[in-house]
């Protein structure tokens, strides 16, 4: 047989494999466990559009948190900041008129959003099948919230964690770490340069902070 016949018979069947994996969520499974759980130390968390601009002009941040906008404006500020180069992490409670559920979490795939942090356990599941990161965030306020919180990690299995506040101490977010087995992210009251250097040097994957004089720190 040709080379070139064999080179196109090996193509169709990659082809075929893949649309195969992909109806069975398996390929969305493979590009959320790759390269896209890469972050740098610091998230720019942006609640105002002037803050965005700096985000994405002024900032080598590879991850914008996105907390401004509505079911309209969503779309256009998404392409903004991928032509700037970056992903976009959307709070699934702080975009106006979205609502919280399975087609609220398309409309966002639709937009072209990178990853949803979602507070509620089941939206898990709709969001990875989106095709999208899923982020699961909860509050460190005692015991029972942590207890509470791995077992929907290992029930639901998200691609990355993210604890409130940040300022939780260190041997807990150590504990959460090694229990999730996922990357962590903290988030809340995180605005000093040495919260943030302590909690690299912990093992933390990022930390999401809004204050701007910290965007461009590098550990």
């Amino acid at each position: 047989m040709p080379k070139v016949v064999k080179m196109a018979a090996w193509q169709l069947i990659c082809v075929n494999i893949k649309k195969l994996l992909s109806r069975k969520g398996i390929i969305l499974q493979i590009k959320n466990a790759g390269e896209q759980l890469k972050f740098q130390s610091v998230i720019p968390s942006v609640h105002q559009r002037k803050e965005l601009l700096y985000a994405m002009e002024e900032t080598a941040a590879d991850w914008i948190m996105l907390k401004l906008g509505d079911v309209n404006t969503l779309p256009q500020l998404v392409r903004h900041i991928h032509r700037s180069g970056k992903k976009v992490m959307v709070h699934q409670d702080s975009i106006k008129g979205i609502a919280r559920d399975k087609m609220g979490i398309q409309y966002m795939a639709n937009c072209g959003v990178d990853c949803v942090i979602t507070m509620k356990s089941l939206c898990v599941k709709y969001i990875k099948d989106a095709g999208m990161i899923a982020a699961f965030g909860f509050f460190v306020i005692d015991s029972d919230a942590c207890r509470t919180g791995l077992g929907s990690i290992k029930e639901h299995q998200p691609d990355v964690v993210i604890l409130m506040p940040g300022t939780i101490p260190p041997q807990i977010i150590r504990d959460i770490k090694s229990e999730a087995g996922i990357p962590v992210i903290l988030g809340g009251l995180m605005t000093t340069r040495e919260q943030i250097t302590g909690a690299i040097g912990i093992g933390v994957a990022s930390v999401a902070t809004s204050n701007q004089d910290l965007w461009n720190l590098v550990i």
